[in-house]
């Protein structure tokens, strides 16, 4: 479904919409709700950055297990290293908040801020390896050890999610990530 915010574009796909749906139904803790919030105000420090360096943004797409943000390319350098680090830099800044209250909340911006700073393709922490090598190397270069460094820590981080699974018997989110992430990587080679 897609819809108009201003002259920007606002699509969400339909399974992202079913997922937010079973979670506002089946999640009586609220933890779900607060991961979803976290990535919400993960996006708004990308676009905050956005804003501030003058990138102009056309609109959002909200799927699964990512939001695209169709905007301009950054002006500069600097201005593209800001708007990488404006997502994770605003988990960080949340879980520093509300970490000492010792609620989950602090643990979800902290978790989502430093997984999304691991060097691993389509994670900002992989858009950022790649402007720094770019700087020095080829983009040929720069893709094949973006690649390499993303399987890398992929595979361990895989095989904690098999862990995790068979030590807790239900928890198979790491996994998910890891291997949807995975695929990432082969399906754009």
């Amino acid at each position: 479904m897609s819809f108009r915010l201003g002259k920007r574009r606002i699509y969400i796909g339909y399974e992202a919409a079913a997922a937010l749906t079973a979670v506002l139904v089946l999640d009586r803790e609220n933890r779900m709700i607060m991961c979803f919030a976290a990535a919400l105000l993960h996006e708004l420090g990308h676009l905050l950055m956005m804003l501030i360096f003058g990138v102009k943004v056309r609109g959002a797409a909200l799927r699964l297990f990512d939001v695209r943000i169709d905007a301009d390319s950054p002006c500069s350098f600097t201005a593209d290293i800001c708007v990488t680090l404006g997502g994770p830099a605003a988990n960080l800044l949340l879980a520093a908040v509300f970490m000492p209250a010792g609620g989950f909340f602090g643990g979800a911006n902290l978790a989502l801020g430093c997984f999304n700073l691991l060097p691993v393709t389509s994670l900002d922490g992989g858009r950022l390896l790649t402007l720094l090598l770019s700087r020095r190397f080829s983009p040929r270069v720069c893709d094949i050890t973006l690649k390499i460094i993303s399987f890398v820590v992929l595979l361990p981080l895989m095989t904690a999610g098999i862990y995790t699974l068979f030590r807790s018997g239900y928890n198979y989110s790491l996994l998910i990530i890891s291997l949807y992430l995975l695929a990432i990587l082969f399906i754009k080679n």
